[in-house]
């Protein structure tokens, strides 16, 4: 890859027809003017850093756990790990190209407006918004919240710490679009040095007990690689992954962008997929994959926990709530960072009311901020929102999917654009991708998902059904 790398990254911040990079700036007179080099404050570090921190959350400590027992062998569970890992430097690469070709704000529903349409592009933003930063993010605020609970001496109610914490990671962001992104790249170098020592203490920690299964249900015949099982639990796996095209959403606060979108997309890939390896590699030391069950037979929910435990003892897998919590707020700062971004991409194709995207003379995107708060905390009182992601993960992945297919169609529409970085092994790359996120999909639903079909269908007639309401708000 480095060598089909070598000589593509060269700076670029010219603009690609007109000034889709230019973000809405409020003088002081109240007017507003485009300035899309002014706001551009983020270099290579913070750049990975907040690739880095969308990408690693709550799924590494959890997923495994949930699919660990279905898919019966460690071969199984590594295989998801990597396939996923495959789809996101796919897409990554994919997103890298554009990115570098068409650095603007929500980069990656950009992308797939100019590819498809403005129908397509609204979808697309609306479905990532919703499920990829609103939802998820007051998901992590209860997942912080359990976990800070078992360290207050008496629990707080959950919705009240989420609430608190989604606050937080708001007036972080208010100081400017410095000091914003200082505070991500501060808490990505912790969270990748914690998880670095996770892996590396429990690869080489000595090994007392190992959980393991009864006989019986460890000899049961374990499902092929490329069966239902493997491709639902790739499809799960996929989530871990997702915050690979935060590089591209950011695009028009990055400096140099024809260089470093595509050295932060790539470089962040490939450190949080040797993280997630490693992690794994130490749960299945310690874990047998037929054991990884809860008492009462259900998935196993905080195997990173039990791990710990299992390796260092009771007081350091206790210990990792603190350190876990932590890694939820990072998350929950870089998603509030990436929404706002997408709001704005939204609001200057008129897709929501256009004042949502106006930044203050400093660059920060206050109404956006603060749209994404009031979102995710209503969010919190929506009902079981696992289950409504859950069931939204097949048009999630069709939909990112989008986003990677455009690169295909622009390199047809734009072939005159100018292009700092090119995929490599172009079109195999977007094509890998698009393939192996087709199998994942059809094959889950063929294990069962016909539920998040339905659920799919009904998400894109609501959305469709509103758009003439948010269309006649922005005028």
């Amino acid at each position: 890859m480095s060598g089909n790398m070598r000589g593509n990254m060269r700076d670029n911040t010219g603009d690609v027809s007109g000034n889709v990079n230019g973000n809405l700036v409020e003088s002081k007179d109240g007017a507003t003017a485009r300035n899309p080099e002014h706001f551009r404050v983020v270099g290579p570090i913070g750049a990975i850093g907040i690739v880095v921190a969308s990408m690693v959350g709550s799924g590494i400590f959890s997923l495994t756990g949930q699919f660990g027992a279905k898919v019966g062998s460690s071969q199984n569970i590594l295989a998801a790990w990597i396939i996923g890992g495959v789809l996101a430097i796919c897409g990554g690469l994919s997103l890298a190209e554009l990115g570098a070709m068409i650095p603007c704000s929500g980069g990656s529903v950009e992308f797939a407006r100019r590819a498809f349409g403005r129908t397509t592009g609204y979808l697309v933003a609306m479905v990532t918004i919703l499920s990829g930063y609103f939802l998820s993010i007051a998901v992590v605020g209860l997942l912080l919240a359990q976990y800070a609970n078992q360290l207050l001496p008496t629990p707080l109610d959950l919705n009240l710490i989420a609430s608190v914490v989604i606050v937080v990671a708001f007036a972080s962001q208010l100081p400017g679009l410095r000091a914003g992104y200082a505070l991500n790249t501060v808490l990505s170098i912790m969270k990748i040095g914690f998880v670095a020592m996770f892996v590396i203490a429990g690869l080489f920690w000595p090994v007392e007990a190992r959980m393991t299964a009864p006989v019986a249900t460890a000899a049961a015949e374990h499902p092929g690689i490329f069966s239902a099982a493997v491709a639902s639990a790739t499809l799960v796996v996929s989530f871990a992954y997702l915050g690979w095209s935060t590089g591209a959403d950011i695009a028009g606060d990055i400096k140099r962008p024809g260089r470093n979108v595509p050295l932060a997309i790539i470089t962040a890939i490939t450190l949080v997929f040797a993280l997630y390896i490693g992690v794994n590699l130490v749960y299945l030391r310690v874990i047998d994959p037929a054991a990884m069950v809860e008492p009462d037979g259900t998935p196993m929910q905080a195997i990173g926990a039990v791990a710990a435990r299992l390796l260092f003892g009771t007081a350091v897998g206790d210990a990792m709530a603190g350190v876990i919590a932590m890694l939820f707020f990072s998350t929950i700062v870089s998603g509030t960072i990436t929404a706002a971004r997408i709001l704005e991409s939204m609001a200057h194709a008129r897709e929501i009311p256009a004042w949502t995207g106006v930044r203050l003379a400093n660059g920060v995107p206050l109404r956006a901020l603060i749209v994404t708060v009031a979102a995710s905390l209503i969010s919190l009182v929506v009902g079981n929102l696992d289950d409504i992601l859950g069931m939204l993960t097949v048009l999630v992945n069709v939909f990112s999917s989008l986003s990677v297919a455009a690169v295909l169609v622009l390199r047809r529409t734009m072939p005159d654009a100018p292009r700092p970085f090119r995929v490599p092994l172009y079109p195999i790359t977007p094509i890998v991708y698009l393939a192996l996120a087709g199998w994942s999909v059809v094959a889950s639903v063929m294990d069962g998902g016909v539920t998040a079909i339905v659920a799919s269908i009904a998400a894109v007639a609501i959305l469709l059904l509103i758009k003439p309401l948010l269309g006649l708000s922005s005028r």
